[in-house]
């Protein structure tokens, strides 16, 4: 019993070393001494097992303290690979990531069908041809990120509402295909561990990533750590009913925010509005056979169009003053906005931001702090390779 306590203690141990490696980046063994309350004999010893493997490099010498200069450990971001997939409304990303959230390269198609084993075929299609160009010898595991309610332990797609979804086992349908552990998240909260692990979020104790897209959803990071509810629903944004009395939604609600200021809702205020005869720019770009996108009504905005840029900030200041419900509930450090409407016209992103501080600020003596995602469209991609890195450097290291 004593041996297998103290081999326990020993890969907790290990597995602390090897994440504040990671997240610093480069350090030394007093820093890892003091920092984790470890003896500097158990921390030569576990730092020696870690540069044995070649995750830790030493690489020169830091300055004296003192005593004799330390020699400065650099965590090996290229020791490894991850693939990391995202699984989106209209679109499939495949993405292969270094251990420091790097993108090694992508790929990106039009989502060919909705039927999940269609799916599971068409990304595991996509990885092959993308390890084919860029073959590592070695590949840790795969992230996998879409929309909805995910047991994230099952890896189970318990409801993903815009892609008619219900109980697909999606982790054990791509396990078969996978020669690597597999790990299955809800987009939100992939993006919120991207942002904590490799982006804008590395120095915050708390932060709420919201995706905004054709869907909207929200991660939420608490004390470090992602929450996701007794059942993995917390963060479910975009089904919070703004109007009780409002229409129905396809997830049972009425009146959900997703119906007001998403990238679906836009495209369907537009065409509300050119069915009433709005002048706009827009209305010259479809007679030229472009789509109605929400990335149109952008465009109309760089040009100028008064309309595009008149719902574009009406959008904004829906989705901050519903942000700024989320503030002061949570009281985060940051607020990072994703997802394919945070690239539109600025007009969007400096309403929505203008509106979360007036909201929130009458509870905070300063405002809390509200960007766009770090990754830009590779958000959710790139939180889908932090999931990976999350899942096995935190569970006792089993790629030592």
């Amino acid at each position: 019993m004593t041996t297998l306590y103290q081999k326990r203690v020993r890969e907790d141990n290990l597995r602390k070393v090897l994440r504040f490696i990671h997240r610093m980046g480069s350090t030394s063994r007093p820093a890892i001494a003091q920092e984790l309350h470890l003896s500097p004999a158990t921390v030569a010893s576990l730092v020696a097992e870690l540069e044995e493997c070649g995750l830790v490099q030493e690489d020169g010498l830091g300055k004296s303290r003192g005593g004799r200069k330390p020699a400065i450990l650099r965590f090996n971001a290229e020791w490894a690979w991850v693939v990391a997939a995202k699984v989106g409304v209209t679109r499939v990303r495949v993405g292969l990531a270094n251990l420091k959230g790097e993108l090694k390269g992508k790929r990106v198609e039009p989502l060919a069908s909705r039927n999940p084993k269609d799916v599971v075929y068409q990304v595991t299609r996509m990885v092959s041809m993308l390890l084919e160009e860029l073959p590592h010898p070695r590949i840790l595991g795969m992230g996998v990120c879409c929309p909805g309610v995910i047991d994230r332990e099952t890896g189970e797609v318990l409801k993903a509402v815009n892609l008619g979804w219900e109980n697909v086992p999606l982790k054990s349908l791509l396990a078969k295909h996978s020669p690597w552990p597999v790990f299955v998240e809800d987009g939100a909260d992939a993006g919120a561990l991207g942002e904590k692990w490799f982006g804008s979020g590395q120095d915050v104790e708390n932060l709420i990533y919201v995706v905004v897209g054709n869907g909207i959803g929200s991660g939420i990071i608490l004390h470090g750590e992602l929450y996701t509810g007794q059942q993995h629903v917390a963060g479910e944004f975009g089904h919070t009913s703004i109007d009780f009395s409002g229409p129905s939604c396809s997830c049972g609600n009425r009146g959900c925010l997703e119906l007001y200021a998403s990238a679906r809702a836009l495209v369907r205020r537009v065409e509300k509005a050119l069915q009433q005869g709005e002048k706009t720019l827009i209305r010259n770009f479809l007679e030229e056979g472009k789509d109605l996108t929400a990335e149109l009504v952008s465009e109309a905005a760089y040009l100028g169009d008064s309309f595009a840029l008149q719902l574009l900030e009406e959008t904004g200041t829906l989705l901050g003053r519903a942000i700024g419900n989320l503030v002061n509930l949570f009281d985060p450090e940051l607020v990072v906005i994703g997802g394919g409407l945070s690239l539109a016209h600025p007009v969007f992103f400096e309403s929505l931001k203008r509106t979360v501080e007036i909201q929130s600020l009458f509870l905070h003596r300063r405002p809390v702090a509200v960007r766009r995602a770090f990754f830009g469209g590779d958000s959710e991609l790139v939180g889908a390779a932090a999931l990976t890195v999350e899942r096995v450097f935190g569970e006792r290291v089993p790629i030592l």
